[in-house]
This record gives structure tokens, sequence and C-alpha cells, in this order.
């Protein structure tokens, strides 16, 4: 174990015994890929608590050297970002620990609290992947929401970004929404690409949500709020934000088509 810090309300020894037992307790939140998270309930030493362990793929040679001299490992940016979100006001949960090069294979686990959420931006800036189930009552319930949802997110993306906070992966798996007396809360997850005390211009703001949605009316919606925010024209970040949602949609589209050459060119290496 190379590197490590832990949350002062919780003990290094359970901590520890947890990763060692990683591939034989809990659940996983996604299933197993790139990376590996999984929730665990902790029921020990009269302490009771839902946790997630998220834990990263090995990095290569030369990753491995940039996040030794320069950014730190993905675990460690996770939790020291998570604490600046806070102190700023900005929901994310809870983060506890992290640990570099835990265990014989040696990877980075980042570990936070397991959030009970109502959905996520995906359920509300695309209702197209949601067609099956469009007359099912939990979805219809997020219908009748949907632009209050929007709006108050158009709110707090503006206070993310007065704030100087530059989220690289912006999108909407990674907005987690808590309903709470009529109103919404917003969590940030998946947080190792981050920038702090960064100017964002009209151009930067809406190029840093563009990945959030695609859908023209929903966009409006968005754009609209965040112009009163703003206190300037609509018309001024819609244009911006419509750009940018092309352009990403044209890069999707790109990597889409090219992805069994490079997956076979992977392979061959």
């Amino acid at each position: 174990m190379n590197d490590f810090k832990i949350n002062k309300n919780y003990e290094k020894e359970l901590l520890v015994k947890i990763l060692k037992n990683f591939d034989k307790i809990g659940e996983y939140v996604v299933p197993p890929g790139r990376n590996e998270i999984k929730r665990v309930v902790v029921n020990e030493k009269n302490f009771f608590k839902t946790i997630n362990i998220k834990k990263f793929k090995k990095p290569n040679f030369i990753s491995n050297i940039v996040y030794k001299y320069t950014k730190g490992s993905k675990a460690k940016r996770s939790f020291e970002y998570a604490k600046k979100l806070l102190e700023k006001n900005i929901g994310t949960p809870e983060p506890i620990a992290y640990f570099d090069k835990f265990g014989k294979d040696e990877r980075d686990y980042y570990i936070s609290e397991d959030l009970k959420y109502d959905f996520t931006c995906r359920e509300i800036f695309w209702p197209e992947d949601y067609e099956k189930v469009k007359t099912e009552y939990w979805y219809k319930k997020i219908e009748e929401k949907r632009e209050k949802v929007i709006r108050q997110f158009a709110k707090f993306s503006y206070d993310l970004h007065e704030k100087g906070i530059q989220f690289e992966d912006y999108s909407p798996g990674n907005v987690l929404i808590v309903e709470k007396n009529e109103n919404f809360e917003f969590y940030l997850v998946d947080l190792n690409r981050m920038k702090f005390d960064v100017k964002m211009n009209i151009k930067s703001r809406m190029k840093n949500v563009s990945r959030m949605m695609e859908d023209e009316n929903l966009a409006k919606i968005f754009c609209n709020e965040y112009a009163k925010c703003c206190k300037l024209p609509e018309k001024i970040f819609y244009k911006n934000l419509n750009r940018f949602i092309k352009k990403h949609k044209n890069y999707v589209f790109i990597m889409d088509l090219t992805r069994p050459v490079r997956r076979a060119f992977k392979k061959k290496k």
C-alpha cells in the first residue's frame, strides 16, 4: 500500500479489511468493465453504513509516471476533489478514503458513501432512451417534473461555473438527483477529472454542459433558465450550446463508426 488517506470518522483497520475482501463481498453497482464499483453494507463494531467502493483499472506505465509525479492517482483525485466540492457547497457523496496500490495486484480504490438518489440526469435529458417504460408510473412522475428539474439543474450548473469548477465528465449518468420537499438536489460522481478556480466564459460553460443533452426543446429550457441567472439574452447561450451539441454528436458518430477497427488494432498490439 503506497499512499492512502481516510476521513477522520472512519477506522483504517475496518476499511483495510473490507478492501481485502473486495472480490467476495457486496454487489456490483454496474456490470464490471474498465473499473469496478461495488455497493457494500458494513455492519461491524457498532458501525452501520452502506458504502461504494470504486476499484480502478491498473494504469499503464506512462500513466503511472504521470499520476505519481503530477496529478496523483484517480482514487486520490476523486477523494480530494470530493472534499473541495463539499467545501464549496456542491453536492457529492461523502468521501471516506482512498488507497493507492493496495493488495497483491496493487490497485487504486476510492471509497465513498452510498447515496440514495431518486434518478439521474439521464432520465431527465434522454427521454428517448425510456420509450419502453413511458407508460409506467415511476416514469410518468418524472415526465411531470422534467421542466422543473431542468430549470433547477440550470441554476445548479450556473452555481458550479460561477465557483470556477469545470467538471470534465459532466454527463447524464454522473449527476444524481435527490427529490426533497418538492425541490431537487444534485450530486456529482465520477470525480477524477475536474478543474478548480477556472474562469469560464459563455462558450466554455456551454461546451461543459453539451454532453448532457441533445433534445432541442430540453436544451432551450436549460438555456432559458441559465440566461436568467446571467441576466443575458437566451439566444447567446442556445447558439453556443447547440453548436457544441452538434460537435459532440459528430464525434460520437465517428467513434462508433471506427470502434471495430480500433478494437482490432488494440488486439494486435
